[in-house]
């Protein structure tokens, strides 16, 4: 189980990486500012109209935030977090993944 966990982790800063992932069902972890307005347009702007046909997609939410830095990855302080156009320097990283 933690082999399969571990092929399905991503570590990125980069949107279309972060939402690419997400299409292939993948947890990513991101540096994240940690603000709600942040995470909502997160969700907003990761919501792809079909993943398959037929199945409509939620769009991405903060899982949580890792303590094993096996998971959490090297947090650079001061890095920007992930989304564009938010201003916010990223305060930790942050499993996100969907709901499916």
């Amino acid at each position: 189980a933690k082999k399969d966990l571990d092929d399905h982790i991503v570590h990125t800063d980069n949107w279309e990486v972060f939402c690419k992932s997400l299409d292939q069902k993948k947890i990513i972890v991101v540096p994240y500012c940690g603000q709600v307005s942040c995470e909502d347009a997160i969700k907003r702007d990761s919501a792809s109209v079909e993943v398959e046909v037929g199945a409509p997609s939620m769009g991405a939410k903060a899982l949580c935030i890792p303590d094993d830095p096996h998971y959490s990855g090297t947090f650079r302080r001061g890095a920007k977090c992930f989304r564009p156009g938010c201003p916010n320097k990223a305060e930790y990283n942050t499993l996100f993944g969907r709901s499916y």
